[in-house]
């Protein structure tokens, strides 16, 4: 019965194991309404795939999480704005992740993963998550902003702080919000000494950077717009990246046929990472407000109301992938949303592709029957995967 059917991303339960709940809303609700009247769900590959193009209905002006929102950027950059403004100010930030970009990085990114990999032995087992998929991704977008290697763990522990939720429970913990307002002070420290000596880093390439406004100006960023940017790509390419790493080797583990084909192939290393992106997608949601009265399946979300885009659901829609429950390596979809799509689709989807890449090809060769043991999760706000997931290496 659909008055059963109950739908809560901060449900510990749901959390753990969202895919049963995420079936039924595709099949007895596909547009779900809140039992608590704060937002509507979209669950099917086809409307969150229409609503992530269409930013004229569904905006993203009110931020991306109901439960803390922005008013056009002034807390979360880009995510935040819509058209014009959105389009003028990610020209500027476009080109620093252009796919030329990251492979002008790959020496770069080999280096970082090989000093977190290195020390391991065959035979040991250790945490992934602190060994090397959290601190890989924190480094390189510490290398990137020119975070000191000893500040980079301190940075990645706020971040974490900031995204923990409360279970059953919306609203954003007095903790959070510490740790939000830490993260800030220490990046505004970050761009004020780079104001005074700028180097070779993106916040002094996003410093200099100028883009023309609205009446043809040649224009700046402003201080604030800067200091958000940079706020959100030290979290967003760091905690989403960390959770692609370890959701991937979990999966390939869980999935033993597809593992040996990139042992034997690693060739289809590039196409397993997308897989592991659609099967269990670190990023399972983000939120938009809608413009105008839209009907959709029967029933009319108003003007004004926040929408859930469900990209977890829309990633295992049967209507969309032949067999979603199951992972393939070399899967080859037609259409794909893991990263958002069109205006908002992900600023640094080539380097989280790429960090990924480089692990399993670095497990492929050091540790071809490994083994996922212990594995525990963490609420945050958006982002799904594992806080701890222990991993024997053979």
């Amino acid at each position: 019965m659909v008055n059963d059917l109950h739908y809560d991303p901060f449900s510990p339960e749901i959390f753990e194991d969202p895919y049963p709940v995420y079936r039924r809303l595709r099949e007895e609700a596909p547009v779900h309404r809140d039992h608590d009247g704060r937002w509507w769900v979209l669950s099917r590959f086809e409307d969150v795939w229409t609503a992530l193009r269409d930013h004229a209905t569904y905006s993203s002006r009110s931020g991306p999480a109901p439960e803390n929102p922005d008013d056009n950027g002034r807390k979360y950059s880009i995510i935040s704005m819509d058209p014009p403004k959105h389009d003028r100010v990610r020209g500027i930030l476009n080109r620093l992740f252009t796919p030329r970009r990251i492979d002008l990085m790959d020496p770069t990114l080999r280096a970082i993963v090989s000093t977190y990999l290195d020390p391991l032995e065959p035979g040991s087992t250790v945490d992934a998550m602190e060994a090397f998929a959290g601190p890989i991704p924190s480094d390189v977008i510490g290398s990137l902003l020119g975070v000191p290697q000893q500040d980079q763990a301190r940075l990645r522990e706020l971040w974490d702080r900031f995204l923990t939720r409360s279970p059953g429970v919306a609203a954003v913990p007095e903790d959070a919000i510490d740790a939000s307002r830490e993260i800030t002070r220490y990046v505004g420290e970050l761009i004020a000494a780079r104001h005074d000596d700028p180097g070779g880093d993106l916040i002094s390439t996003v410093l200099g950077a100028t883009y023309l406004d609205e009446d043809g100006q040649e224009t700046e960023l402003t201080e604030h717009e800067v200091q958000m940017f940079c706020n959100l790509l030290s979290a967003a390419g760091s905690e989403t990246t960390q959770k692609l790493i370890s959701n991937s080797l979990a999966a390939l583990n869980d999935h033993p046929d597809q593992w040996a084909r990139l042992v034997e192939n690693p060739s289809l290393i590039p196409s397993a990472v997308d897989e592991a992106l659609r099967y269990d997608t670190p990023s399972h949601w983000v939120a938009r407000t809608t413009t105008r009265d839209v009907e959709l399946h029967g029933t009319t979300i108003p003007a004004g109301d926040w929408v859930l885009l469900l990209l977890g659901s829309a990633n295992r829609d049967e209507r969309e992938y032949p067999d979603p429950d199951r992972f393939v390596a070399d899967r080859d979809p037609d259409r794909v949303v893991y990263f958002g799509f069109g205006r908002h689709i992900c600023l640094g989807q080539w380097l989280a592709r790429r960090e990924a890449e480089l692990v399993l090809e670095e497990i492929v060769h050091r540790f071809p029957a490994y083994e996922i043991g212990v594995r525990e999760r963490i609420l945050t706000a958006t982002v799904r995967g594992y806080s701890k997931l222990d991993i024997s290496l053979r």
